[in-house]
């Protein structure tokens, strides 16, 4: 953790903020962004017990993508939301006997006294699991508590007093009209001598994932697996995503949600390949890899349909290279069925088997 001082500090703003009831004022669904001093966009959702503070475009993208979440979506891509998230987190808790020992540690340390709405605070970066935030993510945070103090304040004076209240009169203030087809929400800066509030325009469809494709670069190596005949009527169906249950990784502290693929023959129903890599970005070519050598092993198939929004960026350009159709496989019950089964299998509680998600301590 920080040293005692920005300790205290932090602690002091903590209090301050859980005794301003600042959830009285926001809805979860009322978005803030708050820039930090280095201009680090944080797009914050307030509820009772604690606010989230969704850092930059990844940030974002994780708020719509979780937000707008489609019912129809497969159910292993709504669990893959949960772990896409990249933000700050404070967490207020009644019990003492909720937090971990680190916490308790730096409460104590910081001199600063709580009868209750005791804070924890962690950084979830993306497919991470929560960890203990640094000295910098400290210092957003005291400034994101202080901004949302102050918001408070702010938007009580433009009529907004409840939850069920509106941004609509501070914009109407502002010379802002959202009927233009635009959506605005408020941005809360520091200017040097106090906050400023001013309207941004939000524009959720110029952000997205974006996700790496595989295609040959080796004209030789193309050709070989061009000209190799596919079996007639032959499918298979080729599932990505990521690991609901955090694991203990090779290159980091902090567990993660490694990415998954599974290579499924639904005419013999059979697995015919699975893999897991713990950083999908660096790792993708892994899964492409395995793809090829499954068809050197058991022939090239006519067309592959892809389960997992990883999975057509990843074959849509590599699979007509090689003379194999790739469509969007949609909405599959047999695909939901089969990776529910194998998170099952994988996370079934076995006795003196513990997962990073235990309660302990992680300093």
């Amino acid at each position: 953790m920080s040293n005692t001082h920005t300790n205290r500090r932090l602690y002091e703003v903590a209090k301050a903020y859980s005794q301003a009831a600042v959830s009285e004022v926001f809805a979860e669904s009322d978005l803030i962004c708050i820039r930090s001093k280095d201009d680090t966009p944080y797009y914050v959702s307030v509820v009772s017990n604690a606010f989230a503070a969704y850092k930059g475009e990844a940030g974002l993208t994780g708020y719509f993508s979780l937000a707008f979440l489609d019912d129809e979506s497969p159910l292993f891509e709504a669990m893959e939301a949960e772990q896409a998230q990249e933000c700050l987190l404070a967490i207020f808790s009644d019990e003492r006997s909720e937090l971990e020992k680190s916490d308790l540690e730096a409460i104590d340390a910081s001199g600063v006294p709580f009868t209750g709405d005791y804070p924890q605070f962690r950084f979830k970066e993306q497919y991470r699991y929560p960890w203990f935030v640094s000295e910098g993510d400290e210092e957003d945070l005291i400034l994101i508590m202080e901004a949302l103090i102050f918001a408070k304040g702010y938007f009580a004076s433009h009529g907004k007093r409840g939850t069920s209240d509106s941004f609509s009169p501070w914009l109407d203030a502002m010379g802002v009209s959202e009927s233009e087809g635009r959506e605005y929400l408020p941005a809360v800066s520091w200017s040097g001598e106090g906050f400023e509030v001013t309207p941004l325009v939000l524009q959720d469809e110029a952000y997205g994932y974006v996700f790496p494709q595989a295609y040959f670069t080796d004209e030789e190596r193309q050709l070989h697996f061009k000209r190799m005949k596919a079996k007639a009527g032959k499918i298979l169906y080729y599932i990505t995503g990521i690991i609901p249950e955090p694991i203990m990784g090779q290159k980091d502290e902090r567990p993660l949600y490694p990415a998954f693929c599974i290579t499924y023959d639904p005419q013999s129903d059979q697995i015919l390949d699975f893999a897991m890599v713990e950083d999908y970005e660096a790792e993708h070519a892994t899964f492409v890899a395995s793809l090829l050598k499954l068809f050197e092993e058991r022939g090239k198939v006519q067309a592959i349909h892809c389960f997992g929004k990883r999975s057509l960026p990843l074959l849509e350009k590599i699979g007509p290279q090689m003379g194999v159709m790739v469509v969007d496989g949609g909405k599959n019950g047999i695909v939901d069925e089969l990776i529910v089964s194998m998170f099952d299998e994988l996370f079934t509680p076995h006795e003196h088997e513990h997962g990073p998600h235990c309660d302990h301590d992680h300093e």
